[in-house]
């Protein structure tokens, strides 16, 4: 199984940083959960103490959680991510998103908060997306684990187009098309510093997905360029098209890219020329992508 697997079919989910209004951050994905009927266990964890959250049973901390927890979202401040990673690190749970932001893209002491994040998963064996990381989406198990507002008037449908995305905006705007114009949707991921999993290991599980037969993606940057030719060329042998976006190609977007995920955009020329050999066509709007 791929490791990134139980970031799209987890059986149970513990939200840390739970909230009981709908509309914070750490309401949304509750409350989408909920709304699309997602048949996993949820957690609501919120040191507040409080009863229960949204309707449902709410938890102190992560260790009251009985049984086992296979996917964590983290939507706690900055000074509670590391202590809330180390949780579930404890808990065994397999993979964690990191809501929060304020890490690489913001400055060195958030950078080198990002780099002890790592070394906890990386100790632990579980995956990260994030920090800074918008959420997930897998219609076809109506999970919704993402805080997007787009979804408070769309709610994207199952289909075979899957989407990976570094930024949660340029990913919340696609989907958001795509579903206006009737385009169905296996899995959505948008990946946002990268600290660990980046859109490059995301084709990569789509390349595998039996639901998936059209990969869209963007990326800001590539940190691994080796495992982005690896995966392109995996997704064409495996006969899926893939069409993507390099987000800031110009000096602009490439100022733009790095106060945003803290990436640096690289030589352009580059992407060009590993996405035609790779069998990628490369988009160049989000207009396109969804033309194609």
């Amino acid at each position: 199984m791929h490791s990134l697997h139980p970031l799209f079919f987890p059986s149970s989910v513990a939200i840390i940083g739970a909230s009981s209004d709908p509309e914070r951050i750490g309401g949304r994905p509750l409350r989408f959960l909920v709304e699309a009927g997602f048949a996993g266990a949820l957690y609501p964890v919120n040191r507040s103490g409080a009863a229960e959250i949204q309707g449902l049973p709410a938890f102190a901390s992560l260790a009251d959680v009985p049984g086992a927890v296979d996917h964590a979202i983290v939507a706690v401040p900055v000074p509670g991510v590391e202590a809330a990673l180390q949780d579930c690190a404890r808990k065994g749970v397999k993979v964690v998103q990191v809501f929060t932001a304020g890490f690489a893209e913001a400055d060195a002491a958030g950078a080198e908060l990002q780099a002890r994040l790592v070394r906890i998963c990386k100790e632990a064996g579980m995956r990260m997306v994030g920090p800074n990381a918008l959420g997930l989406l897998n219609p076809s198990a109506k999970f919704y684990a993402t805080f997007s507002t787009a979804l408070n008037g769309l709610r994207p449908k199952p289909g075979v187009i899957g989407m990976a995305t570094q930024s949660g905006a340029f990913g919340s705007a696609a989907y958001g098309m795509a579903t206006l114009r009737g385009i169905g949707l296996s899995r959505v991921i948008a990946t946002g510093n990268e600290a660990d999993v980046d859109v490059a290991e995301c084709i990569d599980y789509l390349a595998d997905d039996a639901d998936t037969r059209v990969i869209c993606a963007a990326l800001e940057a590539c940190k691994d360029g080796a495992r982005l030719r690896a995966a392109l060329r995996k997704a064409a042998a495996a006969g899926k098209p893939v069409v993507i976006m390099k987000i800031g190609r110009t000096e602009v977007g490439a100022a733009a890219a790095a106060t945003h995920t803290g990436s640096l955009a690289g030589n352009d020329a580059i992407y060009d020329a590993v996405f035609a050999e790779c069998g990628a066509h490369r988009a160049a709007s989000i207009e396109e992508m969804l033309d194609i």
